[in-house]
């Protein structure tokens, strides 16, 4: 029965998918990818860079989000040696998938006889619907920090120190994802 309703659940993630493979870069996707650009460069500082918004060049360190999504997008870019609609939006499917198994492995432990019904619930949101189709980093956090939340709650009812340090690894990359550490906003 799992592994049925685990299987409905990826068809149905890659049918959502499916119209928007081939959707070109928009909104604030290039300046995702001006991070992944530098990511070429520099590695551990992929922010560290300056780009071109609403008319003014403005210092990426001010960037609202982490470098896991500049990685991600620097990775590909390194991969397919430019930006292609198609592979960048079946790469970040798994995110996608990632964050419907967390949440899916989350309901069979709090609502067991409606986890099927949860998940569905979950996969009509717009943080998932909208931003999965993008990207932007909204994504890569929603999975990583259902993946925490899903492995903590199974470590506390197990007892196991293993999976606990599995969800604390995944709330890191949530973190990556996510946290604004600039150093623009530290001087004030």
């Amino acid at each position: 029965m799992v592994k049925r309703q685990a299987l409905i659940l990826a068809a149905l993630v890659f049918l959502l998918r499916l119209p928007f493979l081939n959707e070109a870069v928009q909104g604030d996707d290039v300046y995702y990818l001006y991070g992944a650009q530098h990511a070429q460069i520099d590695p551990l500082h992929p922010l560290h860079t300056h780009y071109v918004f609403l008319g003014d060049v403005v210092d990426m360190r001010g960037h609202p989000h982490g470098p896991l999504n500049a990685w991600v997008l620097g990775a590909l870019t390194a991969i397919f040696g430019q930006v292609r609609e198609v592979p960048f939006h079946l790469a970040y499917l798994g995110f996608s998938l990632m964050a419907a198994f967390a949440m899916y492995s989350l309901a069979r432990r709090f609502v067991p006889e409606r986890a099927m019904l949860a998940t569905l619930l979950f996969l009509a949101v717009p943080a998932f619907v909208v931003n999965g189709n993008s990207f932007e980093s909204d994504l890569i956090f929603l999975a990583f920090w259902l993946i925490s939340i899903s492995y903590y709650v199974r470590a506390v009812d197990t007892q196991s120190v293993y999976l606990l340090s599995v969800s604390a690894l995944a709330g890191a990359l949530a973190a990556r994802s996510e946290e604004h550490t600039s150093e623009l906003q530290s001087r004030g």
